[in-house]
């Protein structure tokens, strides 16, 4: 008797003790219907199965609440999906969190999801979607993370998003959104990450842009906005100022100077005209600062030395003028200057050889005159120096030996005279003292200068060349045998030169196709069966095959 009553009152207290199994079930069904509509499922879910929906707590991607026993997060990002997102997403009650990132998922958002009104995390980046974004996601009032950056989303940002007070991060950068940004955006008072980056908006900046004072991250770059920058942009606190790639006029705020939170100010590729201000220079903590593609006139103001952050400073393609400014060399962190395409003017200051963090240094399409600084030998990390298109002169540096780590070397179109560098083999110093040594080089271009001598063999250490471009010189010789050596050699151009002598057979040009010729009339090595090409303006070359005296 005692054991029927003691099992009687076990199944009256079953429902208690279980009292989440029937939602367990339904969510189970409503997890095989977004499975139904996904394709390419058959390896990624496999354990996703009808026969066992109570066990979906352990099924691949799905995290469950410890208490409740309920979906409280999907992850099914990078795995392969196709297909499109079920209805059925919305029959998650409870879920916290979905993450369908980096798939293929295509068609449109479903409005299901507005139901999910514990919603924190929307991640659907990196897919295929279509259409508008839904209205009904400014009915989830728990979002704080919403990415839907690069799909193929239309239309225009709903207004109503900007009143979520919660919302935190809004990421919608690589899609085909249209209409102009609302001033509305700055009722986002919990946001500090907005990326609207590569779609079609339009429109100006909002004249009320200062007061979205919780920003940290503002990115409207490569759209359509037009007008001018506004004056109370500088009461913003971002650190990242992305405003590239759009078309913006007007001169640069000096209250930007003011901006001390600034560690990536990128203004460039727009039609900003006027001087660069000098108050930039009170931007200490700047890493990053992109002015390139605009219209900017003036000098470049020496204050910019003063940025004690700054890594990459990008000045090239305006219309500066004036000398380079010695202050830069108090740069010490400076990675990557850009100066190219301006109006520039005297010579490179010695001082940029302070600069020992400097990796790519690009003055190319100048008036700058003189010769290479010689300390430029002390730019041990310099993998990239341009200074073609100016009016230097002198002979070429032999410390640019020094520089071991240089692989492209662009001289071309200059007035340097003298000969090409060769290698002397400074052994009691035990660094590379010349060309000939820097086995990184890639890309040698001295082309359109007033070179003489001859073409030091040495060259034929540098193994990894890819182009030696010496055309349009004085030089005079033959062909170095070692160049032989040059396996990934690609390009090579000798042509109006006075070269003589037989053309060495160099075995690696084999490869080389005629598609590798530059122009009509340069001597470009294409296979050594086209000798007429190789040789041409250089009249004492001749063919070891054909014995032809060209």
């Amino acid at each position: 008797m005692e054991e029927r009553v003691v099992f009687c009152v076990g199944l009256a207290l079953l429902p208690l003790l279980f009292p989440f199994a029937s939602p367990l079930n339904d969510e189970g069904k409503a997890l095989m219907s977004i499975k139904a509509s996904f394709s390419n499922v058959a390896n990624m879910l496999l354990d996703w199965n009808d026969a066992h929906d109570e066990d979906f707590c352990s099924w691949r991607g799905v995290f469950c609440d410890n208490v409740t026993f309920s979906v409280a997060s999907l992850n099914l990002s990078n795995l392969n999906l196709g297909g499109e997102i079920s209805p059925a997403i919305g029959d998650l009650g409870n879920l916290q969190s979905m993450d369908l990132s980096d798939n293929f998922v295509y068609g449109d958002i479903p409005f299901s999801v507005s139901k999910l009104k514990k919603l924190e995390l929307l991640n659907l980046k990196n897919n295929q979607l279509t259409g508008p974004i839904p209205t009904t996601l400014t009915q989830i009032p728990n979002l704080k993370t919403l990415d839907l950056a690069r799909n193929q989303l239309t239309g225009e940002i709903p207004r109503l998003i900007y009143w979520n007070e919660v919302l935190q991060y809004l990421g919608l950068r690589g899609n085909s959104l249209t209409g102009s940004l609302s001033p509305d955006m700055c009722q986002l008072t919990g946001l500090w990450y907005f990326d609207v980056r590569g779609n079609n908006l339009t429109g100006p900046i909002p004249d009320n842009i200062g007061n979205c004072t919780s920003f940290e991250i503002l990115d409207i770059s490569y759209n359509q906005i037009t007008g001018g920058i506004p004056y109370n942009i500088g009461f913003l606190q971002v650190a990242t100022l992305s405003l590239q790639g759009n078309r913006l006029t007007g001169k640069i705020p000096e209250v930007i100077g003011l901006m001390q939170a600034l560690a990536v100010l990128d203004l460039s590729e727009n039609e900003l005209v006027g001087p660069i201000p000098p108050i930039l220079g009170n931007l200490s903590y700047t890493g990053k600062l992109y002015l390139h593609g605009n219209k900017l006139t003036g000098p470049i103001p020496p204050e910019l030395g003063n940025m004690s952050k700054l890594s990459y400073l990008q000045l090239n393609d305006n219309k500066l003028l004036g000398t380079i400014p010695a202050e830069l060399g108090k740069l010490q962190q400076l990675f990557e200057l850009n100066l190219a395409n301006n109006e520039l003017e005297g010579p490179i200051p010695h001082e940029i050889s302070s600069c020992t963090a400097l990796n790519q240094f690009n003055v190319h399409g100048n008036h700058l005159t003189g010769s290479i600084p010689l300390a430029f030998r002390n730019l041990q990390s310099l993998t990239y120096l341009n200074l073609s298109s100016n009016y230097f002169s002198d002979r070429i540096a032999i410390e640019l030996g020094r520089i071991i780590n240089l692989d492209t070397l662009d001289l071309s179109r200059n007035n340097f005279s003298g000969p090409v560098p060769a290698s002397v083999g400074d052994l009691e110093h035990l660094l590379p003292s010349e060309f000939g040594n820097l086995r990184s080089f890639q890309i040698i271009d001295m082309s359109f200068n007033n070179l003489s001598g001859s073409i030091p063999a040495e060259l034929g250490q540098l193994q990894n060349l890819a182009a030696l471009i010496l055309n349009n010189n004085n030089l005079h010789g033959k062909i170095p045998d070692q160049l032989t050596n040059c396996f990934s050699l690609a390009t090579l151009n000798f042509s109006y030169n006075n070269l003589s002598g037989v053309i060495p057979p160099m075995r690696t040009f084999h490869v080389f196709q005629q598609t590798a010729l530059l122009e009509t009339h340069c001597c470009v090595a294409t296979g050594w069966d086209q000798y007429a090409d190789l040789v041409l303006q250089n009249p004492g070359l001749y063919s070891p095959e054909q014995q032809l005296f060209v």
